[in-house]
């Protein structure tokens, strides 16, 4: 009840690679992968997908560096009544994201859509969220 009560917001990250500028190109992803990244994510006027060829300046992983996905829950009243009874998890984000939280999927759906890193990394460090 103690953490319940004090917590006001949780912060959850996750790092994605960063698509290498040097050999980075345009590029249309699978269908079925645009469809599993995009279940929920708001419409984007057209997205600039991009991928890395793979070269000398990122050893041919088509990355280079990282940047950071967040979500921020904010601990309404409503949350943290559903955190003190023991409610599951998901009921718990679904309320969250009622309230305006946008989940880890949906800062990824934006980076790939601006072309800064790629769908299949963002589902790759978003699976979790799949599981509920």
């Amino acid at each position: 009840y103690l953490v319940a009560a004090t917590v006001q917001a949780i912060v959850a990250q996750r790092l994605v690679r960063v698509i290498c500028e040097t050999c980075s190109e345009d590029f249309q992803p699978p269908a079925d992968v645009v469809t599993e990244a995009a279940a929920g994510q708001p419409d984007l006027p057209k997205p600039r997908f991009r991928r890395g060829r793979g070269c000398a300046a990122c050893a041919g992983t088509g990355y280079r560096g990282r940047t950071g996905l967040y979500e921020l829950m904010r601990m309404s009243e409503e949350v943290r009544a559903r955190v003190v009874t023991g409610a599951p998890l998901a009921d718990i984000r679904a309320l969250a994201q009622a309230q305006g939280m946008a989940p880890l999927r949906a800062a990824g759906w934006a980076q790939a859509c601006a072309g800064a890193t790629t769908l299949e990394e963002v589902l790759r460090v978003t699976q979790d969220e799949a599981l509920g």
